[in-house]
């Protein structure tokens, strides 16, 4: 499959970064600063918005002081240092020169004014220091008139807004024009204010104002707009929730030629609530049901998933490193390390025995920055070679360990080797069944991130105290499980391997940071993200110029939602037992990236360090309520890549044409077509024959209504509770 894409990647975060190979670093001292030097080459000095990612990366150079001399600078380890508090490393704590012996790094700041200092460091050279300064960000001051016509010209006052920076004002998501703008302290944006959609039964409807600063969007206030006499224009979206005063919407007709979409919207968000709901007599109406959504198998992540909770409610104290020369000198190639790894995919965990897990011996085969990669002695022969080995590590370490660490944060180091292990073993193989449909590629279990404390808990004598991933290895004669062969694991592996360490890097943020009142992310958000990472790991691929790796990581998480689309009613975004079917997992990867088109991808850094889950997570990194979020969102994965005239940035996905990418054959045949289409509905069938539809907790259900030659305009009244509503579009 190749990649479409509408836009490139919004933010490269990768100077060429050089493959670890040569011995630049000159022995475990460092370099001789006789031979040598660090000089800042650029990125010093700079400015940027709190909350923002510099525009200019931070690079240096390793050179020597004798330019006659032979130019082995390649693949010199920087650390780089900051204050965490005020901004972090963008490639994490470490990156490796290139040929020319530079090094770079971008610096995302946090939500605090104040100057920040970053070092770059070699061993034994003299470190460099670059001055930043993290500006105040924005923040909306005032509204006048607080009261206003579509048309009429209001006054936006904003805090903290630099000379120049383009800001846009949104008015219910919906930009509006600014005729003019004065910059001071605070700045002033003249707007325009677009009309609303046609909310009937009142004469004005309350609009959410905001202001969009690059990647920053203010806080939330709110001005009242009168709704016009022809109050839905095309292009314009209007969302009614169950819990508004006015639960009604006017559709006019214009002369039988208008259509609109509409979207039933359960937003019994994070529970396992189902509705039925009845479209006719001129209303939608929710009803609550009784109907038990269907039976999921437990697969063996929910297993893993659901005994982190269980470990994470235990109060466990996380496992520390014990020191020693292996921690100052570094495991060497060819060294052998005993683990234990889980070897029976039904248990429950928490009571799990000796016989549940396999002492296993691993040689190490490869040595990255980010990265150790071990080879289970018993892996069966014609496996790996060593230039697969080499491969797989040099993809895990530069590449997709990267991207979690650029987008995610870091994982704990209870080991104190600032290392991820990879154990690829066959044991891993015998986890499937032989014969089954699917199978374990590998997997993280936050249980090798706690104390070994027997007797506290007794699995935990099993902890190997490492951050460490599971994977499996080829087995062409099918000895443990089924056959596997050698192209089939190092094509599956990328994929699993940035997934899960986007979960061990969470376990991080959301158990071991959070203490006592630490525990996993919520489940649906929790996979979301982990399947964002495999996007953002083909964007590092594609960006190199691996197109066949890219294709690899995004084509599952497209398999998901083109699974989800099919009947999206059925599904629930935000699953809150086991870790959810695939088409729910593609619901929330698909929801992620339309969050981040919204308000840039370092938002995935936000959603996994900050003190919140689930629902509560996104509400509060966006400053939006979730039901519009929801609601928006919904609209979008039917708008994307239409031409709407009037339709507002919002209600796209820019960054994929998925309308080029989910296609099905429809039933009667012919051309290709893109699998989310709507129930048909016109004004006259609407106002007088009823159907009835199924619709899971946090899900959608779409209708196209077409007035279809009725000049009469449809008014639509919305019959619920709190926790429903609809989006309507109208498109022509």
């Amino acid at each position: 499959m190749a990649r479409p894409r509408f836009i490139a990647q919004a933010l490269l975060l990768i100077l060429a970064i050089a493959a670890a190979t040569s011995c630049g670093d000159d022995g475990p001292t460092g370099l001789n600063p006789d031979q040598y030097e660090l000089i800042l080459v650029s990125g010093d000095g700079q400015t940027g918005l709190a909350g923002t990612v510099l525009s200019e990366p931070l690079v240096v150079q390793v050179r020597r002081l004798d330019p006659g001399a032979a130019q082995d600078i390649e693949g010199v380890t920087v650390t780089w240092t900051v204050d965490t508090l005020l901004a972090w490393s963008t490639r994490g704590p470490t990156v490796r020169t290139d040929e020319s012996g530079l090094a770079a790094t971008r610096v995302a700041l946090r939500g605090s004014a104040g100057q920040v200092e970053v070092r770059a460091r070699v061993p034994n050279l003299a470190p460099v220091t670059f001055t930043l300064t993290a500006l105040p960000g924005p923040a909306l001051v005032s509204i006048t008139p607080s009261s206003a016509d579509p048309g009429d010209t209001v006054e936006v006052r904003v805090s903290n807004l630099p000379a120049g920076m383009q800001a846009d004002v949104l008015f219910d998501g919906v930009e509006g024009e600014v005729v003019s703008r004065v910059d001071g302290s605070p700045a002033v944006l003249n707007a325009v204010v677009p009309a609303p959609a046609g909310v009937c039964g009142g004469t004005t409807q309350t609009v959410a104002v905001r202001v969009r600063v690059g990647e920053l969007t203010t806080g939330m206030q709110t001005m009242n707009v009168s709704v016009p006499v022809d109050p839905f224009q095309v292009g314009q979206v209007l969302v009614v929730e169950g819990s508004d005063d006015v639960q009604c919407a006017l559709l006019p007709a214009d002369g039988g030629t208008a259509r609109y979409l509409l979207v039933a919207l359960s937003a019994e968000f994070e529970t396992e609530g189902s509705f039925e709901v009845t479209l006719g007599s001129s209303s939608v109406t929710f009803a609550a049901t009784e109907a038990v959504p269907p039976a999921r198998p437990r697969s063996f992540h929910d297993r893993l998933r659901a005994f982190e909770r269980q470990l994470a409610a235990a109060g466990l104290a996380p496992a520390q490193p014990s020191g020693g020369p292996q921690l100052v000198a570094g495991p060497r190639l060819g060294s052998q390390r005993n683990f234990w790894v889980l070897n029976d995919v039904d248990v429950e965990l928490i009571d799990a025995t000796e016989e549940d897990f396999d002492r296993v011996t691993a040689t190490l085969k490869y040595i990255g920055v980010n990265a150790l990669l071990y080879i289970d002695d018993a892996a069966p022969a014609n496996g790996l070679t060593q230039a697969d080995i080499d491969l797989i590590g040099e993809v895990y370490d530069q590449q997709l360990l990267a991207v979690d660490l650029d987008f995610f944060g870091e994982p704990t180091d209870v080991d104190g080797n600032d290392q991820v292990i990879v154990l690829l073993s066959p044991t891993v193989n015998g986890l499937t069944e032989r014969g089954a449909d699917a199978f374990i590629v590998g997997f993280f279990l936050g249980l090798d991130l706690v104390k070994r404390q027997p007797e506290v808990l007794p699995v935990t004598r099993f902890s190997n105290e490492a951050e460490l991933f599971y994977g499996f290895v080829p087995d062409p004669t099918g000895e443990f499980s089924d056959p596997r062969s050698k192209e089939r694991v190092v094509e599956l592996l990328p994929g699993v391997m940035v997934h899960e360490s986007q979960h061990m890097i969470s376990w991080r943020y959301k158990v071991v940071d959070r203490g006592q009142e630490g525990m996993p992310e919520t489940l649906w958000l929790s996979e979301g993200m982990a399947h964002m990472a495999e996007e953002l790991g083909g964007d590092a691929a594609y960006d190199a110029g691996d197109i066949d790796l890219a294709n690899d990581l995004y084509s599952a998480n497209f398999g998901r939602l083109l699974a989800y689309l099919e009947e999206p009613s059925a599904h629930s975004l935000t699953v809150t037992e086991g870790s959810g079917t695939l088409e729910e997992r593609g619901a929330a990867w698909v929801f992620l990236r339309w969050i981040a088109d919204q308000y840039g991808d370092f938002i995935f850094r936000d959603l996994t360090q900050k003190p919140d889950y689930g629902v509560a997570n996104v509400a509060a990194q966006t400053g939006e309520s979730f039901f519009r979020l929801f609601a928006d969102w919904a609209v979008a994965l039917w708008a994307e890549d239409q031409e709407i005239p009037g339709l507002a940035d919002r209600y796209q996905i820019p960054k994929w044409l998925m309308r080029e990418i989910l296609l099905v054959s429809p039933p009667g045949g012919g051309d290709p077509i893109y699998v989310l289409q709507p129930l048909q509905e016109t004004f006259a069938t609407f106002r007088s024959d009823s159907i009835s539809e199924f619709l899971a907790g946090s899900s959608p259900l779409y209708v196209e209504l077409d007035a279809d030659g009725d000049t009469q305009a449809l008014q639509l009244r919305l019959n619920a509770a709190t926790d429903v509503g609809l989006a309507i579009l109208r498109y022509e």
